[in-house]
């Protein structure tokens, strides 16, 4: 192994050869987890991979980058550095005195235990991890999990409107996708208390709005609290969700508790 001889190893075969191996073979058939931090990583030209490496009682282990997560990412693994990692032992080569392991084994078990139990029904309390333009992440235990906005609220408020980075929220199962995303939902789904006068409303007026939402038929906007304002995508620009715009009022459905209007022009954040 090219790579990791000339990085990570000064191989010392009177070292190896004391080592009592049959002990991390017994590891490895009985699936023993261990903790240990990521010392370094870097590119193995042999393994055709980003590994990184820890130790156990002084022997080198190297994890691949397809067996360090439950799915496997390009992101550097530079990252890793200096942070714990839980991993189980999967092979060993003692001609050369280091071992291969795999933090993916774990995670998996992980995953089918949660996924087994949100089925049965269990409530689980689920940490904001991060926020994303139709949903976010929560942490369950080591397990992320997603939840859409769509199954968070009665209308377009979004998980990131209410919840902040670290707030916790107790939750159930809602599916699993054919990616093995495994996403839950809140036990109630959130409910703006706050009531909106549609008297108050009338056609042309223009009002400041913010765009939550943007469908292949059209755009909903938020100009009130627990109010969102349905209009047409406009040629004229380039809208996203999050904007700020200013917003007219074309019809008011009171009996419906519904507003059309248009899109007039974003407006510029300082």
């Amino acid at each position: 192994m090219e790579g990791i001889e000339n990085v990570f190893l000064n191989n010392d075969a009177e070292v190896n050869q004391s080592i009592d191996y049959e002990f991390y073979y017994n590891m490895i058939e009985q699936e023993v987890e261990l903790t240990s931090t990521v010392l370094s990583s870097q590119y193995d030209g042999e393994l055709a991979s980003d590994v990184v490496k820890v130790e156990i009682d002084g022997i080198p282990i190297f994890i691949e980058r397809n067996e360090l997560e439950f799915k496997t990412h390009q992101l550097p693994l530079m990252r890793y550095v200096g942070e714990e990692i839980q991993f189980q032992l999967i092979s060993i080569n003692e001609k050369e005195g280091w071992m291969l392991g795999s933090a993916k084994k774990i995670k998996e078990k992980e995953f089918e235990l949660l996924h087994k139990e949100l089925k049965k029904g269990k409530i689980f309390e689920a940490e904001l991890t991060k926020n994303l333009r139709y949903g976010a992440y929560f942490l369950i235990g080591n397990t992320s999990v997603q939840m859409l906005n769509k199954d968070f609220a009665e209308d377009h408020t979004t998980i990131g409107d209410v919840l902040t980075i670290g707030d916790t929220i107790n939750v159930r199962f809602n599916r699993i996708t054919e990616n093995k995303n495994l996403r839950v939902e809140p036990i109630v789904k959130y409910k703006n208390e706050v009531s909106v006068s549609l008297e108050d409303m009338e056609a042309n007026q223009v009002v400041l709005g913010n765009v939550r939402s943007i469908k292949k038929w059209g755009i909903f906007v938020r100009i009130a609290p627990n109010l969102d304002a349905l209009c047409s995508i406009p040629t004229h620009l380039e809208i996203k969700e999050g904007d700020t715009v200013s917003f007219r009022i074309t019809q008011v459905l009171k009996e419906e508790r519904r507003v059309r209007g248009k899109i007039v022009r974003l407006v510029k954040k300082d």
